[in-house]
């Protein structure tokens, strides 16, 4: 850019004319050219001149616009030398100070604070002179004003002007306010300390992080506060001497249940004291929410219920003998025809749900009118007593018996895996008369009749059960005693086709019958696919496709099950490899697959998994085995060690069909398993059936709590979706999401949802 590009248009005109009168002079001459440019630069001069000038005007104009901000700045202001002599402070500082401000200029600053405030200066100057960073301490002011005392707060920096020696800036925070809102607050809880300790029940005020705040005395007594230091202690230390909250279903922590509810709440919990006595206390719990509505901790006042549940549990234990009176058979103590029938009905409800088998049979004594005849009542009872004893040393304690009067028992065997497990107990109940009852002096031989029927075979209701076993038992009375029968000796349908099944299952997998169908899990909340279970299948000459439930119990019962699963176990990991090595699925998924109770107990185990992991060349981690709650409540102590070696060996282990067996939940807890995979009869009636919407919620907040994946087995509908995951449930499968299909479809599957 030209230097004389800023020239206004009148100054470039006289430039060019006094140009014009040089140039028509000689310009061959030295002179004149050297008056031009002279003449050129004068110009420049002047016109640089007056830049000068009007910067000046500015510059006054800034610095006149920042005295202002400084001197009416609603912050005090002051410069200080290193002898703490006051150079300059604005308006604000000033009245502080309650002094004009030609009063205090060139005057020590320790004469504007409070007796004894001289010290505090003095090191607040020194440690701000020496360093570069900013220095901060709270004063207090001598002011004119009687019996008022003003605060500040001093935040000092030191700066060095070019020209001078090193001076400090000081900008001075009035907290005279907050200094008395803070006292008021103190003066607040003083008073409310005097009203909490004036109840007697105990009270305590708990933070989020379990942090006792405040108690009342009573609290303090209860606590024996002597020996735990308040002012770092959690409520669980001084409620029971723990090292961590609550957390078991009898006494549930009461800031946690706050925290979900936001409600205010009421809870029993077992004190503990130092010596390890024990007093039980409700406590009533309330959330403290802050202006913005959360919750910054709860308020509990607890009220001693010891006696008070004494006085219920004898009452409790009244009421239990009462029951037991009008449930159970006076002369015998078994369960008597009422329960029998409520615990059969139970039985049935169960067995629906499972899919699985119950027996029932009945039992009369032979001849039995004939001891009464011969003998009195009294030997008649004996007899009876010692019947029951008998037959009560050769149940499960899960099975039933009953007496429903005169000489007539009931036994309800559940879960059977088989017809003739009805028949072998049936046996050991008719070898229970061999030996002979010895009454008065007497040697008694008798024998009984027993009648069979099965659920669902011969009945699904009580009243049917019970009236086929005892036609089944007349029959063995017809038969000649001593022997039993089932309701029905005729082969059904279903008997010759489990028959058939039994004897081809053998040539299945030698004729390569056996395909396996998969069916994709979802994530619940963006329905993305996040693993796949693999589920076999039976394509018979005869009978056509046939579902696992139509083979895999005789398969069970026979030593084909061994072969079939590995069968299983190499075919789905060879696929889940193949799989994930052409992109189809990710190899970070896990396949699933079933392992049946034979393969779980067998000795070979670990090393079959290990050489079909070898053979495929399928990552540990990737592979999920199932077992069912019952295989793995079988034998604890073995299930436990098996499987903690299929863990470190890096396979996941999960529980199926949870919810339909009898696991211990302290049990649970131990063992080394990854998810738990709630059985679809659970989730089929939600939200409709009450019961199975509370126990699919428990077993997810209890697989949460548990840190255990939680995987909703047969999700069909949308409103079961919404719930499992109002419900924290994080993986499905289900025919809402996808039906069980073959490797082929499979694969067509997943470019779909690709193109989708």
């Amino acid at each position: 850019m030209s230097r004389y590009s800023n020239l206004s248009h009148s100054e470039l005109e006289r430039m060019l004319s006094e140009s014009e009168r040089l140039l028509c002079v000689d310009t061959d001459s030295d002179t004149d050219y050297l008056l031009h440019n002279l003449q050129l630069h004068k110009i420049e001069l002047e016109i640089q001149n007056r830049d000068l000038m009007e910067s000046q005007k500015e510059l006054e104009s800034i610095r006149d616009q920042y005295a202002e901000l400084y001197d009416f700045a609603p912050v005090g202001y002051l410069t200080l030398d290193k002898n703490g002599i006051i150079n300059n402070l604005n308006i604000s500082a000033a009245g502080m100070f309650g002094a004009e401000r030609s009063h205090i200029m060139g005057r020590p600053l320790s004469t504007q604070l409070a007796p004894g405030m001289g010290r505090l200066l003095f090191d607040h100057l020194r440690q701000a002179f020496s360093s570069d960073q900013k220095v901060t301490t709270d004063f207090i002011l001598k002011t004119a004003s009687k019996g008022i005392t003003r605060y500040v707060r001093a935040d000092t920096i030191v700066h060095a002007d070019l020209d001078s020696e090193a001076s400090c800036l000081m900008n001075l925070i009035d907290t005279t306010e907050r200094r008395r809102a803070e006292q008021a607050v103190i003066d607040e809880r003083t008073f409310l300390q005097h009203v909490i300790d004036g109840v007697d029940n105990p009270i305590m005020v708990i933070s989020l992080d379990y942090k006792v705040l405040r108690m009342n005395e009573a609290a303090k007594r209860v606590a024996n506060m002597q020996k735990i230091d308040l002012e770092h202690a959690c409520c669980y230390q001084i409620s029971h001497y723990r090292e961590r909250p609550c957390d078991s279903e009898d006494y549930p922590c009461p800031l946690k249940i706050v925290l979900q509810t936001r409600l205010p709440s009421k809870v029993v919990h077992n004190h503990v004291s130092e010596m390890g006595a024990q007093r039980k206390f409700e406590i009533s719990v309330s959330p403290l929410f802050d202006d913005h509505g959360e919750i910054m901790g709860v308020i509990e006042s607890a009220h001693d219920i010891t006696e008070h549940l004494e006085l219920l549990e004898e009452l409790k234990e009244r009421q239990l003998s009462y029951a037991h009176l009008a449930q159970h058979d006076p002369l015998t103590g078994l369960p008597n025809r009422l329960l029998f029938a409520d615990r059969l009905s139970q039985a049935i409800h169960v067995a629906h749900r499972n899919k699985t088998k119950l027996a029932v049979l009945f039992i009369d004594l032979d001849r039995f009118k004939e001891v009464n005849d011969s003998f009195d009542h009294s030997c008649g009872d004996a007899v009876l007593k010692e019947t029951a004893d008998r037959f009560q040393a050769l149940f499960r304690e899960d099975d039933t018996i009953a007496r429903m009067g005169g000489d007539e028992f009931t036994v309800i065997l559940t879960h059977i895996k088989k017809d003739s497990h009805a028949a072998l107990v049936a046996k050991k109940l008719l070898n229970a008369f061999k030996q002979p009852f010895k009454i008065k002096k007497h040697k008694l031989f008798l024998s009984a009749s027993i009648g069979i029927s099965l659920y669902p075979d011969h009945g699904d209701s009580v009243d049917e059960l019970v009236r086929n076993a005892d036609t089944a038992m007349y029959r063995a009375k017809e038969e000649g005693r001593n022997t039993f029968q089932y309701y029905t000796l005729e082969l059904t349908a279903r008997a010759f086709e489990r028959v058939y099944l039994a004897s081809s299952l053998h040539n299945a997998i030698l004729q390569n019958e056996l395909i396996l169908y998969y069916q994709p899990q979802f994530e619940l909340i963006t329905q993305e696919i996040c693993g796949v279970e693999a589920l076999v299948r039976w394509q018979n000459a005869d009978l056509g496709l046939l579902a696992p439930d139509k083979f895999i119990p005789l398969a069970e019962e026979s030593e084909v099950i061994g072969e079939m699963g590995a069968w299983i176990m190499k075919e789905a990991c060879q696929q889940m490899k193949t799989w994930q090595e052409s992109g189809v699925l990710r190899s970070d998924m896990t396949i699933s697959v079933n392992l049946s109770g034979k393969q779980f107990d067998h000795n070979n185990l670990l090393e079959e998994i290990e050489q079909t992991l070898t053979a495929t060349g399928l990552s540990p981690s990737c592979l999920e085995l199932e077992i069912t709650e019952t295989t793995m409540m079988r034998s604890t102590r073995g299930t436990s060690e098996t499987l903690g070696m299929l863990r470190k060996l890096g396979v996941k282990v999960a529980i199926d069909d949870f919810g339909t067996g009898y696991s211990s939940l302290n049990y649970l807890k131990q063992l080394p398993i990854t998810r738990l995979k709630i059985d679809k009869s659970f989730v089929s009636d939600i939200p409709d059936n009450l019961n199975d919407v509370a126990i699919s919620k428990a077993i997810i907040a209890m697989a949460n709590n548990l840190l255990l994946d939680v995987l909703a087995e047969g999700v069909e509908t949308g409103e079961q979706h919404q719930f499992l995951i109002q419900q924290g449930c994080r993986v499905g499968q289900g025919y809402l999401f996808a039906r069980p299909m073959s490797s082929d479809q499979f694969e067509a599957f997943i470019q779909q949802k690709l193109q989708d």
